[in-house]
């Protein structure tokens, strides 16, 4: 995962990062990509025409092919967290039990 931060400082921003990872038990890396502002963030993944909010998440598969973008969060207190994260959980081991494959 990338993860635009919205401290400039790396090593601040490299805290927070690790500190959500583990508290989030995530399955895979997150790297930080940089300042938070969309103009920067979109600067950073040309393949999206604007970044509408945060988070934004791309689902990346093995191949290096987009396979979802998601934009926004449903916390803990909304009535949709626990089916978001359900979907979630579910849609990230699919993609990490898949194989690589060639163009």
């Amino acid at each position: 995962g990338l993860a635009f931060e919205k401290h400039r400082d790396r090593e601040q921003s490299l805290a927070i990062i690790h500190r959500y990872h583990e508290r989030l038990e995530l399955p895979y890396d997150l790297l930080w990509a940089g300042y938070y502002q969309k103009e920067e963030a979109a600067k950073a993944l040309p393949m999206l025409n604007q970044i509408l909010s945060y988070p934004t998440m791309i689902f990346v598969d093995r191949s290096g092919r987009v396979r979802r973008i998601h934009t926004g969060f449903s916390g803990p207190a909304t009535s949709k967290y626990e089916a978001f994260k359900a979907d979630f959980e579910e849609y990230v081991q699919q993609l990490l039990s898949e194989k690589t494959t060639t163009f």
